[in-house]
């Protein structure tokens, strides 16, 4: 008689198996990390302390409104989703708790789309406070409403950068190396260069969001914006005479529309992470010494 062990069919696992029992755990090492709360409270310091800045100049609101458009969506945001966001698989990994979560019935694919989850939800709290603290240390009297928006651009700008970082970590054994190229190098580059340039920029899409949601809410305290929107407004109509309209229809139309910008967040988004989990699926990985 025998005594081979009959084989058995590798089991198969539903599409995202476990995904919450990863995320959980993601995210609870994530909120705990030392990292984390010195990052949350760095942003809000800064935040703070920028938009109190503000206050000494003749025009607060739009020296605010320039703030907030460049130096903290268009480089603080991006570093932020890079410290937080996109290093979260490359630290399973490196740390070498990866083999935790493969020893239980969990695909790799499965853990990377968790992982990426579980670190946006800090990135984008963080995100999402470095403008409301500057509008409020400026004494911003822009409203509720518009205080929201400043809230939701910063995570939705956290969430589509941080997807880019988190994907290369995964293509490239040096991720954070290739983040930090890409934020200063690529966005820093495009964003700045006039014309369609911009729009190769990721964070200019979401800096559109900024201008498309508040630019009315901050017209309401500055002259200066004010007459701003209002030449727009002319340029929309088809004037040609009204004073600065060849200036502002520059400015004005170097920005895109509300639901294409949500529309390229939300396919890069997909775009990085599916990318991603190909890349790791197929990797090996020395998780031991």
């Amino acid at each position: 008689m025998s005594d081979a062990v009959p084989a058995t069919a590798p089991v198969r696992l539903p599409p995202l198996a476990r995904f919450g029992v990863v995320f959980r755990w993601g995210l609870l090492r994530g909120l705990r990390a030392t990292r984390f709360r010195v990052a949350f409270t760095l942003v809000a310091v800064l935040g703070a302390g920028l938009g109190y800045l503000t206050t000494h100049n003749q025009d607060p609101a739009f020296h605010l409104w320039k703030l907030l458009d460049g130096g903290l969506l268009g480089i603080g945001v991006p570093l932020l989703a890079l410290s937080l966001v996109g290093s979260g698989y490359g630290e399973e990994v490196q740390e070498q708790t990866l083999v935790y979560h493969l020893v239980r019935p969990v695909s790799r694919s499965t853990v990377f789309l968790a992982r990426y989850v579980s670190g946006a939800v800090p990135g984008m709290l963080a995100a999402a406070v470095i403008p409301v603290a500057a509008a409020l240390a400026a004494g911003s009297k822009v409203g509720g409403p518009a205080l929201a928006s400043l809230a939701l651009v910063g995570a939705i700008g956290a969430a589509t950068v941080g997807a880019v970082y988190y994907a290369l970590a995964a293509l490239f054994r040096r991720g954070l190396v290739a983040g930090l190229a890409y934020t200063f190098i690529a966005e820093g580059l495009f964003q700045f260069l006039p014309g369609g340039i911009q729009r190769l920029s990721l964070m200019h899409h979401v800096r559109s969001l900024l201008h498309r949601w508040t630019d009315d809410a901050f017209a309401k305290t500055s002259t200066w914006i004010a007459s701003a929107v209002e030449r727009t407004r002319d340029v929309e109509r088809g004037a040609t005479d009204a004073a600065g309209v060849v200036f502002r229809r520059a400015e004005r139309e170097r920005w895109t529309s509300t639901t294409n910008a949500i529309l390229i967040c939300a396919g890069v988004i997909v775009a990085a992470l599916v990318i991603g989990a190909r890349a790791v699926s197929k990797k090996d990985y020395a998780l031991k010494e």
